[in-house]
């Protein structure tokens, strides 16, 4: 026999109506766009720029300043989205998972590298160890699935170091403030790789834009009063920085999450660390052409070292039999 559902028969109609804003489902599979296959390399374009960017915006605010506006107004339109998708916000266990990965990928990470090119590191730099992240992803998994670290990772590791000290020594920034700087961008790698290896490790159910409203609120909750007790307001209302600060919200931040919660959604994430090695010379580049900060002919040979540690250790474990930092956690 089959249950009927209950139709309410008063004029008034039913006294409780369903809140389908809060149970909307939005886990029903799409088709993949036709343009998903260029999603990495526009990924990995988007993140390569952000630090030349960055840097410009510095010029014309401090580095907490910079990290709450980016938090702030992010925040802000993911929360219209929310709104406006009926989007269901995830429960209080979520939660706390989704401030964990806040606190490594969002404030720790832009952090740390905001705070090490104010002090003089160059973006060229800031970006060579961004793009050990594959590395120090599958180090962290490693590490979380208890078993050592597979030699291969390891070789791929050394060659990333010694390429980024070849850069450092090549820039001349092995002193001062700017080595400080340096090591403020290896830090927020670190911190961008235990939080990555974390939200796999965990997989926070719900819907994405609402984990990632979750952890932008948080970071903003975070950055503003640590921005206001250490440097005060200092923000000067240049055009150059409302431009710098748009593309970070919007083509960094906004854009960069829908390619990769679209990635995320078709399978495609693996794909992004494949293309993960272009991200020095990417953002060399893009950093030149933003602020004129040029990369001296000494530092490409580390920077196609660090490279190629990245390459090794992405398709060396096919040769070894071995897990590639593109596997999951």
């Amino acid at each position: 026999m089959l249950l009927q559902p209950k139709i309410c028969q008063t004029s008034r109609g039913c006294a409780h109506k369903p809140r389908t804003w809060l149970l909307q489902n939005n886990s029903q599979q799409q088709p993949a766009p036709s343009w998903l296959p260029f999603a990495p390399w526009a990924f990995v374009l988007l993140w390569s720029a952000g630090y030349g960017v960055a840097k410009l915006s510095l010029e014309y605010t401090t580095p907490l300043n910079l990290l709450a506006l980016r938090f702030i107004f992010t925040a802000l339109i993911l929360g219209v989205a929310v709104m406006l998708m009926r989007i269901r916000l995830p429960g209080w266990q979520i939660i706390k998972i989704n401030i964990i990965v806040a606190t490594f990928i969002h404030v720790l990470h832009f952090g740390m590298v905001y705070v090490g090119l104010a002090l003089g590191a160059s973006a060229g730099v800031i970006a060579l160890f961004a793009a050990s992240q594959p590395i120090l992803v599958e180090l962290a998994a490693s590490l979380f699935r208890r078993k050592p670290p597979h030699l291969v990772l390891m070789l791929g590791l050394v060659m990333g170091m010694v390429g980024a000290v070849w850069v450092i020594v090549a820039r001349d920034e092995f002193e001062g403030q700017a080595l400080l700087g340096a090591l403020m961008g290896f830090g927020a790698v670190v911190g961008l790789s235990i939080g990555t290896a974390y939200e796999r490790r965990h997989k926070p159910g719900g819907h994405p834009l609402g984990n990632y409203l979750v952890q932008y609120l948080y970071a903003a909750a975070v950055s503003v009063p640590l921005a206001l007790l250490v440097e005060g307001v200092q923000i000067d209302p240049d055009p150059n920085l409302i431009m710098a600060v748009s593309y970070l919200v919007i083509g960094n931040a906004i854009t960069g999450v829908f390619l990769l919660l679209t990635m995320v959604r078709h399978g495609a994430l693996s794909k992004v660390t494949s293309v993960m090695f272009l991200v020095p010379g990417l953002g060399a580049l893009i950093a030149w052409l933003v602020v004129g900060e040029a990369m001296p002919p000494a530092a490409w040979p580390g920077i196609m070292l660090a490279a190629a540690g990245v390459l090794l250790v992405l398709y060396g474990g096919r040769l070894t039999g071995q897990r590639s930092a593109k596997s999951s956690i």
